[in-house]
Formats: structure tokens, sequence, C-alpha cells
């Protein structure tokens, strides 16, 4: 067996141990004390010192040969944990509990191998009990007790294992006063070899599950069951000197269910040790209190006063708790089952007697913690199983997996919540590290390090302090471990020196003169340090009485009569000094900024990587789903517009202009009839210029129009470029879609909320049926046998060329809404009544005319004579309202109001568009000429207007060519193709629909396209070119099996054109037969 090494003397004497001690000096090397304890030294085995222990007393406990078995008992209830540790596995892994060295179960007798089987299932189940019921869900929890199943689980696992160390450990030859603190020693030790393993674990992780070192290891990997057995006996065994058999040498007596380990099985091993680290340290804590009230007892101090018990059942639990003061082996507990068990395991433990009645304690407590730790493990495996979960390919790859999160509660009260860090603190430096030292001057390395030690070692001793002070007043108070054996004639506690102790008396306190004291205070000149605002001393002019001058004495080369008479054992060299303070901050203040270096440089790789895969998924998805490009054009005309103007002044300032804006509080609720709920109507659409003649200010939210753009200024090229644009672009809130060219989509998608589509036939029929309705036939009124007969439908190849129409692609107007908004702020509250009251009666025409009324000036774009000059973009704003308006018209069949709306525009548009940029004065009249042919489509008993539709076709079309605008310029040779298919001019509309296909030859598929090859199929299908027809209904199919589903509005007609074509494919012959004409003379015989 070997020598626990928490034991181990440390480098702290009684001296340092009063004032907080130095610790983790080196311990020395086993030798006769351990032989003659009956213990055999091991040549690889480095001790390792308790830090909170004194000097004295490790000595005492591991060099005294009547304190030996302190040691003995501690090295084999530590042991005892180890072995509960690793077998909480056993018969899925192989069994560890075997290669223990320990008393093995087989040499109990059966009936104590029965009670022991009982009461171990009790602990299992109860701690599975605890840590898989949330306790919050039962209720609220009261303060003090767990409040998630991790802290319950730790509750459990702390009062088993007091219990049992303090109930096997009175089974050993040893002072029951110096349980307590052996049983801190245990903690430590077993929490130092916890975290150690727990930092070679994960690196492990990082190494067998990731491609860090070998492209073919992953998530998936599955190492031997060896390589966690290796690294376990290593750090348990030769490092720390537990009790363990060499896991090469001693087979398992079980090889478990699974042949290799996973990511699950080292996720598990690494919440194991979080959970041992954190039950460890919680029961230091807990018997660092318990010393603490105990030598208050001991020194007949007066504990804190409690309060009155409200009712029995509160008193009965008080004078059971106080009673459990007096016991190490019963820990205090509100649950009372918990108590119970605990209890029954004390109750167990004393049971055993004879010579060997502390190893047999040893494998009790071995096996009852090996069932706590059974209980704990569903929880280990569902946090194992979520932090796989996190885990992706990429991790594997990059070499960096996630560490598996705890909840919050846990994580905050958690003592490993950084030890991924940590552990990869242990690898190689990083290469900017190297960089940094490198790049460091001479001597500012070695600063750094002397730094770095005295800011460590303070720490340390910060750390330690309060407990090392406790446990030595303890040790003093209880008179244990005793420098000698006991001697006959005097008591277990009591020696031949402590009886000297008792002889001392008291040192009187010297009396102080106050007046005296009050001229040392004042006459005190502190002396400050320059690194901490203070002056620097002149060589001469320090107090010789003062501090600062007898530290310099300490320091001097001199070698005078106060550094002669300093011992040099007695003090610790050089004295920490102001300026020592100040290098440990600035040291401080460096490493933390390096620190947050490094995590920022962390954050912008992610960022980095985050925002490359998003634009990816996103492009993807994009290619899949065209209807999203409409929302990618809006988001990059707000970028582009914040490109422009600033992105505070696009978005920030224009919100503060819009809430500073004096417009009226109270509006006309009836000039929001048109607005739409998802765009908020800007304030400011123009601004006036001041005029020494008419000394006219700007309006809040106006623009003023840039110097050189007008009449007077210089000519522009078509493209819009410098301060017009920004101009535009701030009135239009980054809106640039009228001078780029439309998408190819012009047939929306299916959103899964129009009306589903019918067969052709039964649609053709009922839409038949329906317009021969009579009307004057009552409702309820059935059809006779012969009105149905001659009401019957029959679909002959007339009747198919009667029913196909060209698809037609309407032209919306653009920002009605926003348009409309912005002009009736310009007008005086007075006119804006009567605007309102005009529009809701459809009179737009004396609308308009109110607009001479407006505050810039006269906007009536129908009389440009009087229009207001250098106000572009309000004539733009009144000519988009104009085309709004001719669309309400339509809707409210006054198609008579929007004919003279549109006609009068296009005659006055070249002197109303005069001020306006080339490119924009092109783009706006292509609109314009659109919409004049557009409206022709809809009034074709307009002779007037359908005799200029060519004409505004041509115009239209010139400027798209001019603006490359190849959508726009299909489209509207598809709407000029429609309107003259409607005048009976069949060949010019084919012709202009085949001019759109011509231009789309090169463009991929899109639902343009298939409106091209539409409209084609009904251009020939009514020429009698029914083999055309048929040709272009197969080409606009095959184009519908490449695009997503399109609306089934718009398929519908698609579907009803296509069987309409192939009825009359069908009776063609006999339409050839009944019109008496050849193949040769289909498109010829009716002038077509």
């Amino acid at each position: 067996l070997r020598p626990c090494a928490a034991l181990a003397p440390t480098a702290v004497s009684s001296r340092e141990a009063r004032v907080g001690g130095r610790a983790g000096g080196p311990a020395p090397p086993l030798g006769a004390h351990s032989s003659a304890a009956g213990l055999s030294p091991s040549s690889g085995l480095s001790a390792m010192a308790i830090p909170w222990m004194p000097r004295e007393i490790s000595s005492r406990l591991y060099e005294k040969e009547h304190e030996l078995d302190n040691v003995r008992t501690t090295y084999l209830m530590s042991t005892a944990f180890i072995g509960g540790f690793l077998g909480r596995e056993d018969g899925r892994r192989p069994t560890w509990f075997n290669r223990v060295k320990l008393m093995p179960v087989s040499t109990l007798t059966p009936d104590l191998q029965e009670h022991l089987a009982n009461t171990c299932h009790v602990v299992c189940m109860k701690t599975r009990q605890e840590v898989m019921s949330e306790p919050t869900k039962r209720g609220p929890v009261p303060e003090g007790r767990p409040a998630t199943g991790w802290q319950a689980g730790l509750l459990c696992g702390r009062v088993l294992w007091r219990t049992l160390f303090a109930s096997a450990a009175a089974k050993a030859n040893i002072n029951k006063c110096g349980s307590p603190v052996l049983y801190m020693a245990a903690c430590q030790s077993l929490m130092v070899s916890m975290r150690k393993l727990l930092t070679q674990v994960w690196l492990e992780v990082q190494l067998q599950y990731t491609s860090k070192i070998s492209k073919y290891r992953n998530i998936k990997s599955r190492p031997g069951w060896s390589v966690l057995e290796g690294l376990q006996f290593k750090n348990f065994c030769e490092k720390s000197g537990f009790g363990l058999f060499d896991p090469v040498k001693t087979p398992p007596s079980s090889a478990g269910s699974k042949p290799a380990s996973d990511l699950q099985d080292y996720l598990e091993e690494v919440l194991a040790l979080r959970f041992a680290i954190d039950l460890l340290t919680l029961a230091m804590k807990d018997a660092e209190e318990f010393i603490d009230l105990q030598t208050k007892r001991l020194q007949r101090k007066a504990l804190p006063r409690q309060r009155v018990p409200g009712d029995a059942v509160e008193a009965e639990l008080m004078a059971l708790k106080e009673k459990s003061v007096d016991s190490f082996a019963m820990m205090w507990t509100d649950d009372a089952e918990l108590r119970g068990i605990a209890s029954l395991a004390s109750r167990l433990m004393d049971g055993l007697e004879g010579p060997s009645a502390v190893h047999f304690a040893a494998t009790f407590t071995g096996q009852i913690l090996l069932a706590m730790w059974k209980g704990v493990q569903p929880m280990l495996a569902h946090h194992a199983s979520v932090g796989i979960a996190r885990i992706a390919e990429s991790h594997a790859v990059i070499g960096s997996l996630p560490s598996p999160a705890l909840d919050d509660r846990d994580a905050d009260k958690s003592q490993t919540a950084v030890f991924d860090r940590i552990a990869l603190s242990y690898g190689p430096p990083s290469r900017d590290c190297k960089e940094l030292v490198t790049a460091l001057p001479r001597g500012v390395l070695g600063c750094i390090v002397k730094v770095q030690a005295r800011f460590r070692g303070t720490l340390f001793r910060t750390r330690n302090f309060q407990r090392t002070r406790a446990v030595a007043a303890y040790c003093k108070a209880a008179r244990w471990p005793q420098l000698q054996a006991p001697m006959e004639g005097y008591d277990d506690e009591e020696t031949a020196d402590s009886k000297k102790d008792k002889r001392r008396t008291k040192k009187k306190p010297k009396k102080v003169d106050a007046t005296k004291l009050k001229e040392e205070i004042e006459d005190f000149k502190p002396n400050v340090s320059k690194y901490l605002g203070g002056e620097p001393s002149k060589g001469g002019s320090r107090d010789p009485s003062s501090p600062s001058a007898t530290r310099t004495k300490g320091f001097g080369a001199t070698a005078g009569s106060t550094m002669a008479d300093m011992n040099p054992d007695r003090r610790s060299w050089p004295l920490p000094t102001a300026d020592h303070r100040a290098c440990a901050d600035l040291f401080a203040l460096y490493m933390y900024n390096m620190y947050r270096r490094r995590e920022l440089t962390n954050m912008w790789a992610t960022l980095c990587g985050s925002y490359e895969r998003g634009m990816d998924v996103y492009a993807e998805l994009l290619s899949k789903n065209p209807a999203l490009k409409p929302m990618l054009d809006s988001i990059a005309a707000q970028l582009k517009r914040g490109s422009v103007v600033g992105y505070d002044k696009a978005f920030i300032a224009k919100q503060r202009k819009e809430s500073d804006s004096n417009a009226p509080s109270s509006r006309n609720p009836a000039s929001d009839i048109f607005a739409s709920s998802r765009t908020k109507p800007s304030k400011g659409l123009g601004a006036t210029q001041e005029s020494a003649d008419t000394q006219r200010t700007i309006r809040p939210g106006m623009t003023p129009l840039p110097k050189d753009v007008g009449q007077s200024g210089e000519a522009a090229k078509d493209d819009m470029t410098g301060e017009y644009l920004t101009t535009y672009l701030k009135e239009m809130d980054g809106d640039d879609s009228q001078f780029k060219d439309i998408s190819a989509s012009v047939i929306p998608l299916s959103t899964g909320t129009s009306p589903p589509r019918k067969p052709p036939h039964e649609y053709i029929l009922e839409a038949e049926l329906a317009s021969q309705k009579s009307d004057s036939r009552p409702e309820g009124m059935p059809l006779t046998e012969a009105e149905k007969a001659a009401r019957k439908v029959k679909p002959d190849v007339p009747f198919c060329m009667k029913r196909v129409k060209p698809i037609w692609l309407p032209i919306k107007a653009h920002r009605f809404a926003a348009y409309r908004a912005k002009v009736l702020q310009l007008l005086p509250p007075r006119i804006l009544q009567q605007y309102v009251d005009f529009e809701k009666q459809g009179q737009y025409l004396a609308c308009i005319k109110l607009l001479e009324s407006a505050t810039p000036g006269s906007l009536n774009v129908l009389s440009p004579a009087t229009l207001v000059g250098n106000k572009p973009l309000l004539v733009e704003t009144v000519l988009q309202l104009i085309v709004g308006y001719s669309g309400l018209c339509l809707k409210n069949n006054q198609g008579n109001i929007a004919v003279k709306l549109i006609t009068q525009v296009i005659d006055n548009m070249s002197l109303a568009l005069r001020d306006l940029h080339p490119g924009h004065r092109t783009v706006l009249e292509a609109y314009l000429y659109d919409t004049a042919l557009s409206i022709a489509y809809y009034m074709p008993n307009d002779i007037s207007l359908s005799d200029r539709s060519e004409a505004f076709f041509q115009q239209a079309s010139e400027r798209y060519l001019r603006l490359e605008h190849t959508n726009r310029y299909c489209k509207c040779c598809l709407r000029a193709a429609a309107v003259l298919h409607g005048q009976g001019h069949l060949s010019e509309a084919e012709y202009y629909t085949q001019q759109a296909l011509n231009k789309l030859s090169d463009a991929p598929v899109s639902s343009l396209l298939v409106v091209c090859y539409h409209n084609l199929a009904v251009h020939t299908l009514v020429q009698q070119r029914l083999a055309d027809s048929v040709s272009h209904v197969r080409a606009y199919v095959a184009l519908l099996r490449q695009l997503p589903k399109l609306g089934n509005t718009w398929m519908q007609q698609v579907d009803n054109t296509q069987w309409l074509i192939l009825k009359a494919q069908e009776m063609w012959p006999q339409y050839q037969q009944q019109q008496g004409m050849r193949d040769s003379q289909a498109g010829v015989k009716f002038g077509h």
C-alpha cells in the first residue's frame, strides 16, 4: 500500500501558520517513518502538500509513530471514495472496483452482504429520485434548500460522504477530535486529483474526437477503454498515491457490455469529475463550519442565540439539530429521508467489529458511495447527451469541441466553470503568445514573472488564510495531534506540557498616553509612491523616524545596524512596498487586457464564420425560392441609401425629424383612406429655397434641390449620380427601384391562401353557364329540359378560339399611399378638406386643380404654365399620384375620367418635366406612356385612345431600350400585343410578342418566358395555325416544370388555355371538313 500524499508535511512554520503562512513547499522524502508504519515507499510518488494545514500539524501526523493511524485511515477512506467513483459504470464498461486495493466484498459474511446490498439499493434510489426530479416543480423552494437536481445530488453526496467517513474512522485507533481535519485533508487531496484528471480528460477529448492530430478522427470515433483507464490510473495512483492496481496487469472481473468508448462516455466522465469537485469543495466548507463551531464550544465561548421554536414539531427538529452539532458523523439536513438513510449507514458501520473493522468499513464506504454514484449517473448521461446535441462537425474540423453546459443556477455556483480554458492553458502556447514574448524588451519578461509570482502568492494566501486559522485554532483547542504519545497518569487529551499552559499569566495591557499619541499622529509624514500619485522624495529630506526611512535602511547597500539586528529566518525578504502593489496592479491590468484581446479575436472569427455560413445558406434559399428577391431588393435599397447619406442621417436623424415636425396633431381621418398599414408616410417631400423677392422659409422635413440641377444648371448625363441621386434617395427612403430593371418573375408564387385550382373543363363550363344565365328568371326557379338542352355548351373549335385570351400583365402604381400622404401635407387646412371631399366623390380632376394652392407653389401638372419651378421631386410626386388615381377610376368603373387624366398628362408632360434630371425624366416618361397603354387595354371602346396606343408603345419601348431595362421592355411588348389582340390586329400582336421572346433568348427560366409562350399560343390559335400553337403550349408546359409552384389564380388561366388548344387539336379534322379548307389554307381563309 502506498501512503496518502495528502498528509505530506508542508514548509509552513508555526509562526507562518498564525499569519497565513507559506504553502506548497517541498515535502520530505518518504523513508524510515513510512516503513516503520508498515507502508512501502514509492519512487514515482511526488508528495502533495495540503495548502491550508500548518507545518506543525502535518509533521506530527506524518512523522510521529503514535499518529500514523490517522494517515492509514485517511488513505483507506480516500481510496474507497476513488473506488466508488470509478465503479459507477461497472457492467457497462470494464469493472473497476475489483482493481481497487480494498477488502473484496466476497470476504463479508452473507448477512452483512445482504444488509449492505439493501442499504446500497436505498441510497441509489434516493439519489436518483433527487437528481432526476426538479425541486422547483413541486412549488417554491425555501431558502437554503437545493433548487436543482444537481444541487440536490450534491447534498446527498455530502451527507453520505461525511457520515461514512466519520463512522469508518471511528473503527480505527484514532482520536475522534481529528476526524474533521482528516476529512478535510482527504477532500483536499481528492479534489486536487480530480482537477488534474479533469484537465487531462478534456485535453484527451480534444485529441480523440477532433481532427487536430488525425484527419480520420471525428465526433463518432470509438477509442478503446484502455485510453481512459490509463489516464485514471496514472493520475489517481502514480501521481496521487491512491491504492489502485494497474489495469494493464490486472484484468477486470467483467469486460462490460460496451466494447469501446464513445464521446458520450467521455463527456459523462467530465461531468462526473465536475460533480465530484463541487461535492468535495462543499464538503470542506461543511467541515470548516463544524470546526469553527466546535472551537467555540471547546473554548467555552457563547454560541449565537437561537430563536424560539413556533410549535412542537419545530422544537423537536431544533433538538435533533442541536444534537447533531456535537457529532461530526451526523450532518444536519432538512430532508428527513436523507437523515434516515445517513443514520442507516451509520448503524450498518456500527455492526463491524474486530481488528479488521476499519478495512471492512472502507469496503462498505466504497460500495455505498458507488451506489450514490449510480444514482447520479442518469443526470450525468442527460447532460452529456445535451452537450453532444450542441456539437457539430465543424467543431471537430477546427479541433475545438464545446464543453457540456450546466443549468445557469448550477454553473454560477460551480467550482469548474471555466475548466476547458484552464485545460487548454496547459497546452502549447499560441502563436500570438510566442510573438508577444519574443517582442518584449530585455528584462521585461523577468520582471513580469516576478510580479506574477508575487501576485499568485498573495492570491494563494488570501484563499487559504481563513481555513488555516480555523484549523490551527481547532487543533490547539482540541489538543490534537499530540507531540508525544499519551503516558500513564494523564488523560488522552492532556499531557505534561499542557499543564504549563494553565500556569501562564496574562500580560497586562500597556497604557498609552493620549497626548503623546496625538502629537505622533500629527507629526507623521506618510511616504506615497510616485506610482500611486505621490511626489518623488529627494535625498536627505526624509525623516529618519518615518516608516519609509526604515524601509530604505532595510533595502540599503551599507549593511547598517537595522539590517544586522533583524533575523532573516523570521521575516519575508524583501518587504512588499507600494511600488510592488502598483506593479502587481499593472500586471493584472495587462493580463486582463491580453485576455480580452484574445476573446475579442475569437468573437470576431466566430462572427465572420457565422456570416459566411449564413450567406451561403441564404444564397441557397434564394435560389430555391425566388419570391425572396423583392425582400432582398428592399434591404439592398435601405443599405444603399444609408451608404450614400450616412446611416445616422438615414435612420436616426429621420426619426427625430419626424418626431419634431410641426405638422398639425389632429388630422382628418379621411386623409388616410389610401394609407397602407405597412408603410408610414414620411413627412416633407420638397423644400423652398430662400428668395430675396418672396422671403419664404423652408418647411420642416423638406430637402432643397441641388444648385446644379434645373434650367440654370449644367446638362447632366442619363445616369443619376452625385447630389441629385443623394437627394432623391433621401426623399424616397432609399428606394431606387424605378431606376433598376424589374425581376423576370412577373407571376407571384403560390402562398397557400389563393382559391384552389379546378379542372379546366369544369371551370370553362361553369363560366359559360354563368354568362348565359338569364337575368329575368327568378333565382329559385329550376330550368326545364328544353332550356338545359339549349344551354348545353358544345366545345368546338370556334368555341375554343373564342375563349382563349392572352395573359395581361398589369402595371402597378408606385408608392401611391406615400405620395398621397406627402401631397396632403403640402395643402393648407381649408384646401385639404376640399381635396378630401373631392376624392370621396371621385372628382380627381378637381383635386389636381386644387394643387395650385399648395404651400410651395402651384403643383398642377395639367397646367404647366403656372407650375412651380425648381421642384422636380414634387412634380414627380403629383404625376405618380395621377397614375394612382387613374387606377382607382378603372376600379370604380370611371374609365372616362381615367382617359381624361392620362391624356392631359401625356399632352403636357414635356413642359411639366422640364426641371427633372434627364435620366429621371426618361424613366418617368416611359412609366407614363406605359400607363397610358394599360388604360387603352381597359378602354377598348375609346377610339382616340385606341388610335394612339401604338404610339404610346413606341415611345415607352424606345425609352426602356435606352435605359437597358429588358424585362420592362418585354412586359411593355406583351401589353401592346394584348391591346392589338383586342383590336383584331393579330399579326402585329404576334410580332410584338415574338420581339419580347427574342429579347429573353439568353435569359434564365422565368415566369416572363412562360407568359411569352402562352400569349404566342393564343395568337397563333386565333390565326388558325394549330401546329404552332400546340408547339408553344408544349414549350411553356416544359418551362413550368422547371419553376416553383406559381399562384393558383394565374395557373388557372394557363391550364384553361392548354385544355382549349388541345381540345381544338382533337376536333381540328372535323373543323377542316366543315370549313372546306386544306392545311395550306389555314390562317388565310378569314383574312388573317
